[in-house]
């Protein structure tokens, strides 16, 4: 894993985040995205979180269904 972040315990990092206000999960999710976006692709991007969608539950993937809501 890159920048020496093997050791983080990601559900410990993903409740703090949920418990952070919008500002901070603004924040991580720009940098989520931009840094995937330097992967080369938006396929690259797309094949990945399909990846990460197939292993979250339907419970799980209704919960973060507003992050792609659009009017």
């Amino acid at each position: 894993m890159r920048l020496g972040l093997d050791d983080i315990k990601w559900e410990f990092v993903g409740a703090k985040l949920a418990n952070g206000d919008d500002a901070d999960q603004v924040s991580f999710l720009r940098g989520f995205i931009k840094e995937c976006l330097a992967w080369g692709t938006k396929y690259q991007v797309e094949s990945q979180l399909a990846v990460v969608n197939r292993q979250l539950t339907p419970e799980e993937r209704s919960i973060i269904s507003m992050l792609g809501y659009e009017e």
